[in-house]
């Protein structure tokens, strides 16, 4: 019997081929080659090359046909016995070989123990590859035990270098720059090492006949097969129905399926039969047009669950039983629904929960019950929904909490124990909400955190201690749209933080040089792109050594307010605060020095002290409030020596830190509050800054607008009057209360004060018990929690005397007999006329003799006669 290879089989240029074959270049690789002969005899072709060959063919041939002799009349349900060798044990990917060690093949993966394993079938030797492995130079030696080669990977017992797992694509293998070989064995000194023959294109033909044959059995546009999760970063056995064009969930899924997703599709319902789906470790439903989850235990069997992604459907609600038995689920996604009310205790089940994502969805507030039971959570997201405050301990479950992002929402309020239990919260987002005051209790009472972002907030003002004992490392207060004024101590005893951004906010004029003390761990503070006109000198000294200031994109005033900036330019990375960017540094006024560049004026020209400069905060002339309103005035001011600040009235009195009014207080630096403005507040303010070189104000004028709400009486007796109010303002309090006095004709009170309270729903009142011939004034106001009477509008009133009252009760006597008669009359009138109609329409049905058409009867005369009468 000749053997040979068919053209192209495992010989390469260079080589003596067999008869028959064709030597193929050696650059080329080989063709697919079915009929080869199996891997393990090729190395009986390798020894027939070459001086001798002659011999040794003769040798191979025998060897072939003993081989084939053996493997027709002794293989039996997959056992062999050759000659004294131990029974060799075939099973489905495995080899057993006497006289070595157990030789395990797996799907998609080999253990090999003093030979590379080979793969027999009742029909022949087929060569066996080993796919996604690179084999160490190394190699295996005789006797060693046995290797196990998972799928994409091999680990050598005897190698010496340790072989990495690779991935396995859908068509074929990458081991480092290689493609996966077969592996060719060669007898060397009575052992066998292994050597890494050249790349076959088989693999990559049987890898596509299983592919192809996966994707046979499953739904129609989908694909099947193995995939490498990005998710959870490992293989799974998936169906891949994504942007499928489905309308229905699809049926007859295979039991075994790991991963599955219908991403992109328009299905509104998911099947019952998704239980059955035990294996599913990652589902993905996002992107349908999903209206409910289903109730009854969708996923009560999906105990090995990892990741369930329902993003982008049209939920609403989420109940108890919704999300009931994935106890090992680790991401939940619920992004993009409509999602508006959540049952308590609806995630209880799911334990092992890491990341929780509710972002843009309905919900507008926050309950404690939601988060029971999800004491592993790691992040929550909930951005972008309608969520007005965060109450008390709402978070209290979520020990393990790291990141909590509330961003994008309406939050205007947050109770002091807000974050309470979060021990181990280190982020948190605030940002783009309708916060004006920094919640500071609720931030401290966080003790791990390291990151704090409230940017885009309506604060207009950080006030003192507003970011004071806080642990975060990095804090973020940019775009704010309204902040003008950072005040002393507003960043204090931050002994871990790092960096201190405020950024990129369009007014703020004025950061007081006290604003950071206790700082001492700061590195990098960011005040670029805001409204600052320079920085007063003074910030340095309370600022570490070092420290890092960007301070470009400012209207800078170059004058001897600039002048320690310049200095620290100069001194460049020796400075204790070392300006970034100095290029960027551009002078706005006076305008000899606009437009240039702040490091190119020299030192000298700049004077040592120089007049103060008032700052416009309000960056407007004029101000209205409103009656009864809370109205600040701001003054700050840059110079050096630095200036000394206060307030004068209009009516010329000042206003400093003495004053002591109920209406009226000051605050330091120079801040003045109205509590209850009134119409005689109106007028101009003028600060005033003055330090040794001069004087200077800046004005600006309160107007004081009324509400629009006007009381005039509508009736007037002698003991009572009747008002009413009106007006676009008239709900602007929960309530009202009406006084009233008597007076005498020049206004002046001359009796006792009396009051009555009405609702504002109300438009009229009537007052009693009043005096004939008496002149009132009457007073709508409002009374506040503090006892502030607020005046809003006022009209005087006089009763009409008692005579008045007598004509009114003959009047009204009179009118009322008069009444009666006439009501009884048109009831009489009304009742004869409704009789004559009623017997009108009576007679219509009516018919007379003349016109009923019927002849009379007549009897004939001539037929009568007299009666016979019996004879007497």
């Amino acid at each position: 019997m000749s053997v040979c290879l068919p053209a192209g089989c495992g010989v390469r240029e260079g080589e003596a081929g067999w008869r028959g074959c064709h030597v193929l270049p050696a650059t080329r690789r080989r063709p697919p080659c079915p009929a080869c002969p199996p891997r393990d005899l090729r190395w009986a072709a390798r020894v027939t090359m070459g001086p001798g060959w002659h011999v040794r063919t003769s040798l191979a041939v025998v060897l072939v046909v003993l081989w084939r002799w053996v493997q027709a009349g002794e293989v039996q349900a997959g056992d062999v016995q050759a000659g004294g060798l131990q029974p060799t044990e075939m099973q489905a990917g495995g080899v057993q070989a006497g006289g070595l060690q157990p030789t395990e093949m797996q799907a998609g993966g080999v253990q090999a123990g003093g030979l590379q394993p080979t793969e027999m079938q009742a029909g022949g030797l087929q060569p066996t590859e080993v796919q996604a492995v690179e084999v160490q130079p190394a190699g295996v030696q005789a006797g060693v035990q046995a290797t196990e080669i998972q799928p994409g990977g091999v680990e050598g017992g005897g190698m010496q270098d340790e072989v990495q797992n690779e991935e396995l694509q859908a068509v074929g293998t990458e081991a480092g720059k290689t493609q996966p070989t077969a592996v060719q064995t060669e007898e060397q000194d009575g052992g066998v090492q292994t050597t890494d023959a050249p790349t076959s294109s088989m693999q990559t033909e049987e890898v596509q006949a299983a592919t192809a044959a996966s994707n046979a059995t499953c739904v129609a546009g989908c694909a099947c097969g193995l995939v490498r999760s990005l998710r959870l970063q490992q293989e799974l056995y998936m169906l891949n129905c994504s942007f499928a064009g489905l309308k229905s969930f699809p049926e007859a899924l295979p039991a075994d399926l790991e991963a599955l997703s219908v991403r992109g599709n328009a299905i509104t319902h998911v099947l019952d039969s998704l239980a059955r789906l035990t294996e599913l470790r990652e589902l993905d439903l996002s992107g349908n047009k999903i209206k409910s989850i289903g109730r009854g235990g969708m996923f009560q069997n999906l105990s090995r669950l990892l990741h369930l992604d329902m993003a982008k459907n049209t939920i609403s609600t989420i109940f108890r039983d919704n999300l009931m038995g994935p106890r090992a689920l680790l991401h939940l996604e619920l992004a993009n629904n409509k999602i508006n009310y959540i049952e308590d205790e609806a995630l209880a089940d799911l334990s092992s929960l890491l990341t929780l994502d509710l972002r843009q969805n309905l919900l507008g507030s926050l309950y404690e019950e939601w988060f029971h039971g999800l004491r592993r959570l790691h992040t929550l997201d909930l951005t972008h929904n309608r969520i007005h405050n965060i109450p008390a301990s709402v978070f209290r479950a979520l020990a393990s909490l790291h990141h909590l992002n509330l961003s994008g929402n309406r939050i205007s309020s947050v109770d002091p124990r807000a974050f309470s239990g979060l021990t181990r919260l280190q982020e948190l987002v605030l940002e783009d909400n309708l916060l004006a005051s920094v919640p500071t209790a609720a931030l401290q009472s966080l003790p791990s955190l390291s990151v704090l972002t409230v940017d885009h907030n309506p604060l207009n003002k950080i006030k003192p201690l507003d970011f004071s004992h806080l642990s975060a490392a990095r804090i973020s207060v940019r775009h704010m749209p309204d902040l003008r004024i950072v005040d002393p101590k507003a960043f204090y005893n931050l002994v871990n933080a790092t960096t201190l951004l405020l950024s990129g906010n369009p007014r703020l004029a004025y950061v007081d040089p006290l604003a950071f003390m206790n700082v001492d761990a700061l590195r990098d503070l960011q005040l670029h792109d805001n409204h600052l006109r320079g920085l007063q000198k003074e910030i340095a000294d309370y600022l570490p050594q070092g420290v890092t200031l960007t301070l470009y994109g400012n209207p800078l005033t170059c004058d001897c307010n600039a002048r320690w900036l310049r200095r620290m330019v100069a001194q460049r990375t020796n400075a204790s605060v070392v300006l970034r960017e100095p290029q960027r540094l551009v002078c706005h006024t006076p305008p000899a020095r606009a437009h240039k560049l702040l490091k190119d004026l020299q030192l000298m020209r700049l004077d040592k002290s120089c007049a103060p400069t008032v700052l416009n905060l309000t960056q407007s002339r004029v101000v209205v409030g409103k009656v009864g309103g809370y109205q600040v005035l701001e003054c700050r001011a840059l110079g050096s020596p630095s200036p000394r600040l206060h307030w004068l009235l209009p009516d010329g009195s000042i206003v400093n830190s003495t004053l002591n009014e109920v209406r009226r207080r000051f605050f330091p630096p120079c801040t003045l509050i109205h509590y209850h403005l009134r119409a005689a507040d109106e007028g101009p303010y003028t600060c005033v800054a003055e330090n040794e070189c001069a004087v200077s104000r800046g004005t600006v004028w309160l107007t004081v607008a009324g509400l629009d709400i006007h009381l005039f009486p509508i009736r007037i007796s002698s003991t009572f009057i009747t008002l009413v109010w009106n007006g676009t303002e008239r709900r602007a309090f929960p309530s009202y209360k009406i006084f009233h006095t008597e007076v005498d004709e020049n206004g002046t009170a001359v009796g006792e004060q009396r009051a009555s309270e009405t609702s504002p729903a109300r438009k009229t009142f009537t007052i009693n018990h009043l005096q004939p011939d008496t002149r009132y004034r009457f007073c709508l106001g409002n009374e506040d929690a503090s006892g502030y009477w607020l005046e809003i509008s006022c009209c005087v009133a006089a009763t009409e005397d008692l005579q008045f009252m007598l004509q009114g009760i003959s009047r009204t006597s009179n009118a009322a007999v008069a009444a009666m008669v006439g009501l009884v009359l048109a009831m009489t009138v009304a009742v004869c006329l409704l009789s004559v109609v009623s017997r009108r329409y009576r007679q219509r049905f009516y018919e007379s003799p003349d016109k009923s058409g019927s002849q009379g009867a007549t009897v004939p005369l001539v037929h009568l006669c007299r009666p016979i009468m019996p004879a007497s």
